[in-house]
């Protein structure tokens, strides 16, 4: 069973993922700011990591550079952003950031669009 961190800030975001992708047969888990995010990974490498981009403590482009910075497997899992339309746009033009999701999801997300790109992700990962 391939596992998916969820990293929302908002709860009701990370219930309705979580709920999502556990009823399509993925094991899920969640946190609810960067720092807890890496504590996940680190306690238990997930196969895909779904990533807000405005979060407290550590944001999601900055947790993004920061598992990029970890030795394989941790340098290595797909990230998908799953946020505001607008803010995903700034992120991903930022100069900031040189960073690149595997993929982004626009909140509010269509169900499918949301599962269509999860297994894609997970259908690459090899």
């Amino acid at each position: 069973m391939k596992r998916i961190l969820v990293v929302d800030d908002e709860e009701d975001i990370r219930e309705l993922l979580r709920d999502i992708l556990t009823d399509s047969g993925y094991d899920v888990v969640t946190a609810e700011d960067g720092l807890k995010a890496v504590s996940e990974v680190k306690q238990s490498i997930p196969d895909l990591v779904i990533l807000d981009v405005m979060m407290p403590i550590i944001s999601g482009p900055r947790l993004m550079l920061l598992l990029q910075s970890y030795s394989e497997p941790i340098s290595k899992i797909p990230i998908i952003i799953c946020s505001a339309s607008h803010v995903v746009d700034e992120v991903l033009k930022s100069e900031e950031f040189d960073v690149q999701p595997e993929d982004c999801i626009s909140k509010p997300f269509q169900v499918r669009e949301l599962l269509r790109k999860v297994n894609e992700r997970l259908r690459d990962k090899k």
